[in-house]
């Protein structure tokens, strides 16, 4: 009788050690389990703030790459004025290449020299050429040269009996025959509006910032000089 009870009492101590240690592994695999998520989300925490950063600095670089080629090759300015009406308004948004050669036709961007006041208009004469403009016709070196780009302006001021651009020469503005080496003479396509050459003569090349080769912004009107 005894042997039977210390032989129960032996097995339910058995059973009972049996789920202790099932529930202690248990709780043993829960805890391992805990820690092992909290380490995986503390890498993967990790892993994602040193990606943001890794975006962070990469993004910093292109930046500062972009300021540093804008500083060298471009810049983009602002049309201020109505000078260039009606191939450029005011506002518009244009690419500006610092590296262009300069030829005649080209809109470029420069500082008056007399106010330094950033501005944009056409090159109408070369270094070393005479300048004139006859009846609303471009001459230079006494030759006539088309202006494309006024075809209409021109046609238009014509049939109303009215000069788009009034008579002069480079000698009766400046008193000089030729433009100087490394000079230019420009005008603004607005030409009864436009403060050009005709008012403060001819602008040298260290004052020109660059040539203008695209008008990119508003979206609408984007075009390709």
């Amino acid at each position: 009788m005894h042997k039977n009870q210390s032989k129960q009492k032996a097995a339910h101590l058995n059973q009972g050690k049996k789920e202790s240690a099932k529930k202690n592994r248990k709780v043993q695999s829960k805890s391992l389990k805990s820690k092992k998520i909290k380490r995986t989300l503390k890498k993967k925490r990790k892993q994602r703030h040193q990606f943001y950063k890794e975006i962070g600095v990469s993004f910093f670089l292109l930046i500062l790459l972009f300021f540093a080629l804008q500083w060298v090759f471009f810049s983009m300015p602002k049309v201020d004025g109505y000078g260039m009406t009606t191939t450029l308004d005011d506002g518009d948004r244009l690419f500006v290449s610092k590296r262009s050669a300069i030829k005649r036709f080209d809109l470029v961007y420069f500082k008056n020299p007399e106010t330094k006041q950033v501005m944009i208009r056409r090159v109408i004469g070369l270094p070393g050429e005479e300048i004139a403009y006859v009846n609303d016709e471009l001459m230079i070196n006494k030759a006539p040269v088309v202006e494309r780009f006024l075809k209409k302006e021109i046609s238009e001021a014509a049939q109303e009996k009215r000069r788009l651009t009034e008579d002069f020469t480079l000698a009766g503005l400046t008193g000089s025959t030729l433009l100087p080496k490394e000079s230019y003479f420009v005008l603004g396509d607005n030409r009864h509006y436009a403060a050009d050459s005709r008012q403060f003569g001819w602008i040298e090349k260290k004052d020109i910032l660059g040539v203008v080769k695209a008008r990119i912004t508003p979206f609408h009107h984007m075009t390709q000089f």
